[in-house]
């Protein structure tokens, strides 16, 4: 069974390790090899303490569980900007568990919160435009890809990337579940919060 729930400051290191897992297996070319090879671990180890520990106004960070496992991550902030809404920043999913519909969860799950929480039903979410796996995998889900600008990465280096949008997010709720989707329970406390 797949569990949702708040992420934790506890969770960090989880998160970093699979945040760092993803970019070094799906962004060869898109980022510095340096970067990927010698800094990612790191930086990405810095930045999730922070972030969790340091959470901003509308940030909610999401962990998906399986057998007590992280095996994904979404980071969504609420009314991020005025024209394009609430921003997924992150959605992360273990190279274990991808195509069973742990993905599409977690973006059902911030849809759901954007809808209870947020000013408007829009959402949006940045892609590399090299990254054509992820590219494929949002469309599946009805998002739009409304621009393509180069922009600044972690590293320094820049790259052409998509941004993604939901005009109203509706459309990704009536989604019909995938065929391997397994249970899913939502928790509404994350374990050991600090």
């Amino acid at each position: 069974m797949i569990t949702l729930r708040p992420a934790a400051l506890t969770d960090h290191c989880a998160i970093a390790n699979l945040h760092a897992h993803n970019w070094r297996l799906n962004y060869r070319g898109i980022l510095s090899d340096r970067y990927l090879d010698y800094e990612v671990e790191n930086e990405r180890l810095e930045n999730w303490h922070k972030r969790l520990k340091n959470t901003t106004p509308g940030e909610l960070v999401t962990v998906a569980e399986y057998e007590n496992e992280l095996v994904g991550f979404c980071s969504l902030i609420i009314n991020e900007d005025p024209v394009f809404g609430s921003y997924i920043d992150n959605l992360h999913v273990s190279s274990t568990q991808q195509k069973l519909g742990v993905g599409k969860m977690m973006m059902r799950h911030a849809a759901t919160t954007v809808a209870e929480r947020a000013d408007t039903h829009k959402m949006y979410l940045w892609v590399y435009e090299a990254n054509a796996n992820a590219r494929s995998a949002y469309e599946k889900v009805g998002v739009t890809n409304f621009e393509t600008l180069d922009l600044a990465n972690v590293d320094g280096t820049r790259s052409p990337t998509c941004r993604y949008t939901w005009d109203d997010i509706s459309t990704l709720l009536c989604q019909p579940r995938h065929p391997n989707t397994r249970e899913l329970r939502v928790s509404p406390k994350g374990c050991g919060e600090s």
